[in-house]
């Protein structure tokens, strides 16, 4: 009786071996990406775009004129301090033609007093925000559409 015991938990063993790997194959089998559309080539994307098909649109040149204005400021402060303050960097965009009120800028340092890593800055340009990301000395700039709330970015950052 004994060695028939230890024969069923014998193969009891094996079967949930072999189950495991079952299981696991089935179910990282839907993990697997979804097929991507193909993307036209560079050379077939210009030719479509000349037959007659309207131009992408571009910045309204005053939005332009007020990137290229955030980007100068924040590029002068960048030269000066390649990790500026969090008051230093609405400065810029003070100096730039943007209200002190209107800029949101993220926290400079960690509640236990460690530096950040980037410091992401924006104000609103009409319906869209300007939006500024210092991160290792380095500077990003684009354009996002202002939140439903009127705010450029989320939390308390004023």
């Amino acid at each position: 009786m004994k060695a028939a015991k230890q024969v069923n938990r014998f193969r009891f063993r094996i079967g949930a071996a072999a189950a495991v790997p079952a299981v696991l194959a089935l179910a990282l089998s839907g993990c697997s990406p979804a097929p991507q559309p193909a993307v036209p080539s560079a050379s077939e994307s210009s030719s479509a775009a000349t037959e007659g098909s309207p131009a992408p649109a571009e910045a309204a040149p005053e939005l332009s004129a007020q990137v290229q204005a955030v980007e100068a400021a924040l590029t002068e402060l960048l030269a000066a301090s390649p990790s500026p303050s969090r008051e230093a960097v609405r400065e810029a965009y003070v100096s730039a033609g943007f209200s002190p009120d209107a800029v949101e800028v993220s926290q400079d340092g960690t509640p236990t007093g460690l530096g950040v890593d980037s410091i992401v800055s924006a104000a609103p340009e009409g319906s869209d925000c300007i939006v500024g990301e210092i991160r290792g000395g380095s500077l990003s700039i684009t354009t996002i559409p202002v939140l439903s709330n009127g705010d450029c970015l989320l939390g308390d950052d004023r």
